[in-house]
């Protein structure tokens, strides 16, 4: 039997540039572009996948970032979700009122409840289309988009990480967490924060404490609002430190301890490793002066084989496998962004995060083939078989 003609839909926002790079992915390969359906109509409910999805259609679900409506839609979605973790800040006519303020960190566990109900109405209108397949399981991106519970999954699979303090819904609670562990350094991250929003690398010494990061607290009528800057800011005032903690930990946290990262070139360093089909192909090396590596930040990009010629070739293949190891634990997804850290002596390493959105590799490319490229060819060899 003859096989229908290949056919894609994205969930996404229509302008990125994610979607501009996959759709010219498939008219490389002799595909026709995939049929967009955007967020914004989707959660308004304009439309609904079974419009879109036919018999063996392949369903791409797309980064919500970079597009204020649809913030402002999904914190507005959610809005009233029941939460372990603690009420939402907005109600929902707060939330379809927003307007857009550079930079402002708008309630993420509000926002993540919103995304997480988003996934959810994708699942229930996939139910009732015709079978198909998905490059990411909507399950495997909800654990993606929490912190807490990626590092929690990893560690149970022995995935190498830093090693996890636990809930912390304080300042006074993180100092106590770190005592009673004999740990003096931590990163302290959003749990649904990303692109180093809501990030604190913290180290205290008796009275003497810093936090470096990209988090701005403006006070205003009594509460905290919180922005992310590309400015890096190296915080000691007590006080200070604390309200900034305090205000983190309130939206959910993941503390994990500062492992020290190996330099070169006069920078520490990091791997972005992407995992496409199980094998870990693009590698980009995110260099700082800094404990932060973000490339938006700032910094620079370096050499992957100048990385690789200081590890041991046994060393090299250990870090990449730990990279497939780590995008194991997310089944039926196509490919996976692993964050990586190499240890000073260039022979150890550790996952620090697992990227359900982490193939937007400007310039990367594998054996002379792009990130996007590559996927296409993987779900195309995915059909086949």
């Amino acid at each position: 039997m003859r096989r229908p003609p290949f056919h894609a839909v994205i969930v996404g926002n229509p302008e990125c540039p994610r979607i501009e790079r996959f759709q010219a992915a498939m008219v490389h390969a002799g595909l026709s572009p995939a049929t967009i359906v955007a967020y914004r109509d989707l959660i308004a409910g304009r439309v609904g996948l079974e419009q879109f999805i036919r018999e063996g259609t392949v369903l791409r679900i797309e980064s919500p970032g970079r597009d204020f409506a649809v913030e402002r839609a999904i914190l507005a979605f959610g809005a009233g979700v029941e939460d372990d973790d603690g009420p939402t800040r907005l109600l929902r006519v707060e939330a379809e009122q927003l307007v857009p303020d550079k930079g402002r960190i708008w309630c993420p566990r509000q926002w993540y409840l919103g995304f997480r109900e988003t996934l959810r109405l994708i699942d229930r209108q996939r139910a009732a289309c015709p079978s198909h397949v998905t490059t990411s399981p909507t399950a495997a991106i909800e654990v993606m988009f929490d912190k807490v519970r990626c590092h929690d999954r990893l560690t149970r699979a022995a995935v190498s990480c830093p090693r996890g303090l636990g809930p912390v819904r304080s300042y006074e609670e993180l100092r106590h967490r770190m005592v009673e562990a004999g740990i003096g350094r931590v990163f302290v991250k959003l749990a649904h924060g990303s692109s180093a929003s809501g990030v604190v690398a913290f180290a205290a010494d008796g009275r003497r404490q810093l936090a470096i990061t990209t988090v701005e607290m403006v006070h205003e009528g009594g509460e905290p609002r919180l922005y992310n800057s590309r400015a890096i800011r190296r915080v000691e005032n007590h006080r200070e430190v604390a309200a900034l903690i305090d205000a983190l930990a309130r939206e959910r946290v993941q503390v994990e301890r500062w492992v020290p990262k190996a330099g070169i070139a006069g920078h520490v360093f990091d791997l972005r490793v992407l995992v496409i089909a199980g094998r870990a192909e693009h590698v980009v090396v995110r260099m700082s002066r800094g404990p932060m590596t973000n490339l938006h930040l700032k910094n620079r990009r370096g050499d992957p084989a100048a990385v690789k010629a200081r590890m041991l070739p046994e060393a090299w293949a250990a870090a990449l496998g730990t990279c497939e190891a780590a995008a194991a634990q997310f089944p039926g997804c196509l490919h996976a962004g692993v964050d990586l850290l190499i240890t000073p002596h260039f022979r150890h390493h550790a996952v620090l995060e697992v990227n359900a959105f982490g193939d937007l590799l400007h310039g990367a490319t594998h054996r002379g083939v792009d990130p996007y490229s590559a996927e296409v060819a993987a779900m195309l060899a995915r059909e086949a078989a």
